[in-house]
């Protein structure tokens, strides 16, 4: 595996959990991506000037270890897949000290005109570069609990009323949600998810009593695993919707969905399928969750909604 990115988290990344927020795991991830297709080839991919870049479709995070404000990480990675306009990428994020993984990524991006974002093949040239970077996927990119189900073609905000589906999120894109070429950047979709689950009450109502009671938060939603399927990318100045729903639960983690609308057409920006747990503040170690919530949790899953 290549090294393909060396740095910290920085204290301004970790959030009221006290480590560093899913987004930027997946921002770093994503220059590492950067440092791949230089090595691959496909230099100024992501310069404005580009004549051809890389447009994720398809990510999945596994969350293995808390990253707290100032510790040293390492991105390595390669390639495990290559179609006629698209690649596969698994990334492993460790621990530079302690050599322990911190996250894994594998992600799915198609080789794009950078202004339409209509895909493209592979010259032979590039094709030959990414060969020389492949690897074996690595068993830590390989998810515990999420679903592997194909991505629903239905998915619109009249379904997520017919549903039943909670109102969590609503909001608008800045410029700085966006990439170089003016669309929305692929950690942008956690981060906008981030920014709203609080509001899924369904989900994790343990947080929300404690902000009712004011009484300071001593549990804590954590997302150990997620797959997000990117849909359009919108632009700043777009909106946003979210929509949130239980497809799952036990004593462990409670397995959620998000779709994120366009809120006037209603159209999909993107969905999420994610897995959390909730965590000990204190102990930082999972907390489990007491039958009696259990059984309120599972009254409140969706059969049938999925990504």
């Amino acid at each position: 595996m290549q090294e393909l990115w060396r740095g910290n988290a920085n204290a301004w990344e970790c959030d009221e959990l006290g480590h560093m927020n899913v987004r930027f795991y997946i921002a770093k991830a994503m220059q590492a991506v950067g440092t791949l297709s230089d090595l691959a080839g496909m230099r100024h991919a992501f310069r404005s000037d580009a004549i051809a870049t890389l447009i994720t479709r398809e990510l999945q995070v596994r969350y293995l270890a808390e990253c707290h404000a100032g510790v040293p990480l390492v991105i390595r990675g390669g390639v495990t897949d290559i179609g006629e306009d698209s690649v596969e990428l698994a990334l492993i994020m460790e621990h530079t000290v302690k050599e322990r993984p911190a996250a894994s990524f594998l992600i799915r991006l198609d080789h794009c005109d950078p202004r339409s974002g209509k895909p493209f093949k592979w010259s032979d040239r590039l094709r030959e570069g990414l060969e020389a970077l492949s690897i074996e996927r690595p068993a830590e990119v390989t998810p515990r609990t999420l679903t592997a189900s194909k991505p629903r073609s239905d998915i619109s905000l009249t379904l997520a009323d017919r549903l039943g589906m909670a109102v969590t999120g609503r909001g608008r894109f800045g410029p700085e949600d966006a990439d170089i070429f003016g669309r929305m950047r692929a950690e942008s979709a956690i981060g906008k998810t981030s920014d709203s689950v609080i509001h899924f009450r369904d989900g994790f109502p343990e947080e929300w009593s404690a902000h009712g009671d004011g009484a300071g938060l001593e549990l804590g939603g954590a997302l150990l695993e997620a797959r997000i399927i990117y849909r359009r990318l919108p632009l700043p100045g777009d909106g946003y919707l979210m929509r949130s729903g239980l497809i799952g639960a036990n004593e462990n983690v409670r397995s959620l969905v998000h779709w994120m609308l366009d809120p006037v057409s209603g159209q999909p920006l993107w969905s999420i399928e994610g897995v959390a747990c909730m965590m000990d503040l204190k102990a930082r170690r999972l907390f489990k969750t007491p039958p009696e919530r259990l059984a309120e949790l599972r009254a409140k899953v969706i059969e049938g909604l999925s990504v």
